[in-house]
């Protein structure tokens, strides 16, 4: 099996996954232009990560290479322990929030070129998409006012917003009225999964935002 990557990008989700499951399994590390070569568009026509290759199996796209890894993993629950239909739909939930809608709205401030291409409009689109990000991560931050954990116990939801979170950092969003977030952060890079995958990804923790 094989986890196509970029250090820090979303694909850090099922690479602490794997970590869990400790499973045999080999990272390829991509850069901005391997992610576009012919040999990686052969795999993801997209050009994006997360990938997994695993025989003839290709999966792409975060959550359903998470849905793979789970599937043929089911005992090292990134999920969490309870299958049950709501908490099964809670997780799923948490997942497509992060992925459709916070993940999404990053997307003017890594390529504003990609929406307008006057200089001073992205400013100013950039500076609604930061208000924008700011506002939904209010949700999470008030579910962490009540738990450790997205869904009470730590899957690969919160992996994901870690990473979101670290992204966050990077872009200088204000995030100082959300006080949940650092002890989350805490939490999270203190788990041994995550900390692996952040060492071969050759990146470093936030520690705090």
């Amino acid at each position: 099996m094989k986890l196509y990557i970029m250090p820090g990008a979303c694909s850090l989700v099922p690479h602490v996954a794997l970590e869990w499951t400790k499973a045999d399994y080999e990272l390829e590390i991509l850069d901005h232009d391997s992610v576009k070569s012919e040999e990686y568009l052969r795999i993801n026509p997209q050009g994006s990560v997360p990938a997994i290759v695993d025989g003839d199996t290709v999966v792409t796209q975060n959550i359903a290479v998470q849905t793979y890894i789970d599937a043929k993993y089911p005992d090292a629950n990134i999920f969490g322990s309870d299958s049950s239909p709501a908490k099964r739909a809670e997780i799923m939930q948490w997942l497509a929030f992060i992925n459709s809608d916070v993940h999404k709205g990053f997307g003017p401030l890594f390529g504003p070129d990609d929406f307008v291409s006057d200089k001073a409009v992205q400013a100013d689109l950039k500076e609604q998409a930061k208000k924008k990000i700011v506002g939904l991560l209010k949700y999470p931050n008030e579910q962490l006012g009540t738990r450790e954990y997205l869904t009470g116990t730590k899957t690969t939801a919160d992996i994901y917003l870690y990473v979101i979170l670290t992204w966050a950092k990077k872009m200088e969003l204000d995030l100082s009225a959300y006080k949940n977030f650092n002890a989350f952060i805490s939490r999270i890079e203190s788990d041994a999964g995550v900390t692996e995958a952040i060492r071969q990804e050759g990146i470093s923790k936030i520690e705090s935002l």
